[in-house]
């Protein structure tokens, strides 16, 4: 194919926490409680923003500002885990998820990839009725959210049969759009989750603040 050239759009992998599932303020609430516990006050959603990575262990360091004891990461995973499954449930989907699946299945395939835990996603695709909008859904085998996604989206796309090239990544974090690289796949990322616009447009790939924004933009190659 021509330098400069990309295939028509076939696949989306849509990511799940902080795009389609509307969870940050729900994640930014725990964590900050969390903080206040451990003797870091006043931690906000856009200090959460800011310093968002993989390892959470440097995640947290960062808010912290030292290295977090392995006491100290114990007891935010438990607590995280623990007040995020009693609410998760009550959590909706982005106002306009729906209207963005619609755009995409109109012209191509979908499945959705995350990080998070695979038997409690599986539960929550479920309870919102949209496991028929997707070829694949996969979680984590992983029960602690951190992991490669990158490896991960290369056999997703495997066991899907799709061509990486006319594949489109929507999703909120660096990780989404490293794991697009890695496979050769195109990025389009959004603001509604856990990083900051800042971070997302370091990464060189198309930023916007709605699903349906990313959508379209997919859509149009």
């Amino acid at each position: 194919m021509p330098a400069g050239v990309t295939s028509a759009l076939t696949h989306v992998v849509w990511d799940w926490n902080g795009t389609l599932l509307d969870d940050f303020a729900v994640t930014a609430r725990i964590a900050g409680a969390t903080m206040t516990t451990l003797g870091v006050p006043g931690v906000t959603g856009e200090d959460i923003r800011r310093e968002f990575r993989r390892p959470f262990s440097e995640f947290y360091a960062s808010l912290f500002g030292r290295p977090v004891t392995a006491e100290e990461f114990a007891y935010i995973r438990e607590r995280y885990e623990s007040e995020y499954s009693a609410e998760v449930f009550g959590i909706g989907l982005q106002a306009d998820a729906g209207e963005a699946m619609d755009l995409v299945g109109a012209q191509a395939s979908q499945s959705l990839l995350s990080m998070a835990p695979d038997a409690q996603l599986q539960q929550l695709v479920d309870h919102h009725g949209i496991r028929g909008r997707f070829t694949l859904v996969e979680g984590s085998p992983r029960t602690d959210s951190d992991g490669n996604k990158a490896e991960r989206m290369e056999h997703h796309l495997a066991a899907i049969g799709v061509d990486a090239d006319g594949t489109v990544v929507i999703g909120d974090t660096v990780d989404d759009h490293e794991a697009a690289v890695h496979c050769g796949a195109r990025s389009v990322l959004v603001t509604t989750g856990s990083t900051s616009r800042a971070q997302l447009e370091d990464t060189g790939a198309r930023v916007v603040d709605t699903l349906r924004e990313a959508a379209v933009i997919a859509l149009e190659g």
